[in-house]
């Protein structure tokens, strides 16, 4: 039952459904902090996924760093989990937590493997769809039914009728007595691959907390990169600790001590990077003679801040991202 799933059960059955369904899936970022597990990419939609058994435990700082990296990368985000509270989660419904899509692994099965539409959200008060406004209101026309007269056959009033007409959504019981009345669809599908429409606000995100002298460190490289024309958001729970954005790329942004915990780190970053299609460097606080680590190109505090400019730094990346490991 997959309410005994405990949460590593539930990433194993995650991962393998979507890539039995045709997305290319990063390794799992194991990392603390941890605030996206995976990202999965097919064809242009790119998800950035959080799995938890419960999405309760979702909080809302985590909520809100998802939603920046997903408009950085031009991504959605995605909450997988069983329950919601004390019940689980229904089949075939999203939710939402903190403006997050939230769904069962059950749904995304019966979605992306089944093909099942999605149509039904839980909202305050219970399951809505929503409506094909514009269908409905071609039928009125067409059947020559005034508003008065469509309510009554639907047993609502002639307000809620015009505010439907307008762009209301309704509850599941109204909406298959629409469909009754109309004898089709009257729904309009919820595509979780796309990014729900939200206002484009990048938060702002402190540094995470590190030793004095290896602050210093990150805080001289974020305002090199910010000197070089690069915008610069940190990340406080992601395996880079920012991701920088000049006006035509964006660069997720390691910014670490080399010790034996980078080689995991590389290997999970450059997984990302060729899921995100988005390049990766990591800066560390040493020189040595490797030109990338498990794919993710390394460059040195002094060799950045001899670097003029954007362009002239992506192509000492893309330099060092061909260089076989030493």
């Amino acid at each position: 039952m997959l309410t005994h799933m405990d949460r590593q059960e539930l990433l194993k059955e995650v991962r393998e459904t979507l890539a039995n369904a045709g997305f290319y899936v990063s390794e799992l970022c194991s990392m603390r902090p941890i605030g996206f597990d995976l990202v999965a990419r097919r064809d242009n939609s790119l998800l950035i996924i959080k799995v938890l058994t419960n999405i309760n435990a979702l909080s809302e700082n985590v909520a809100d760093e998802l939603r920046t990296l997903s408009i950085l990368l031009k991504g959605c985000p995605l909450l997988i989990g069983e329950k919601k509270g004390k019940g689980n989660l229904e089949e075939d419904v999203v939710y939402d937590r903190f403006r997050i899509q939230a769904i069962s692994l059950n749904t995304l099965k019966n979605h992306l493997l089944e093909g099942i539409p999605l149509e039904v959200y839980a909202a305050p008060g219970g399951l809505y769809v929503n409506l094909d406004n514009e269908k409905i209101k071609k039928f009125r026309q067409q059947q020559k039914l005034s508003l008065g007269s469509f309510a009554r056959s639907l047993r609502v009033s002639r307000r809620t009728i015009q505010m439907y007409e307008e762009g209301m959504n309704a509850s599941v019981e109204i909406a298959f007595r629409i469909e009754d009345l109309i004898g089709s669809n009257a729904t309009v599908p919820i595509d979780i691959l796309k990014n729900p429409t939200v206002k484009k606000r990048i938060i702002k995100k402190p540094i995470r907390f590190e030793p004095k002298g290896f602050r210093d460190f990150q805080n001289d490289i974020f305002s090199t990169l910010k000197k070089m024309g690069y915008r610069v958001i940190p990340m406080e729970r992601a395996p880079f600790e920012a991701v920088s954005q000049d006006k035509k790329k964006v660069l997720l942004t390691c910014v670490d001590r080399y010790d034996k915990k980078i080689l995991k780190k590389a290997q999970v970053v450059s997984s990302i990077s060729k899921i995100t299609e988005k390049q990766a460097v990591l800066i560390i606080d040493k020189e040595i003679r490797k030109k990338n680590i498990e794919g993710t190109p390394i460059v040195l505090r002094n060799e950045l801040k001899k670097t003029r400019g954007p362009e002239e730094l992506l192509e000492l990346i893309l330099e060092r991202l061909y260089e076989n490991d030493k």
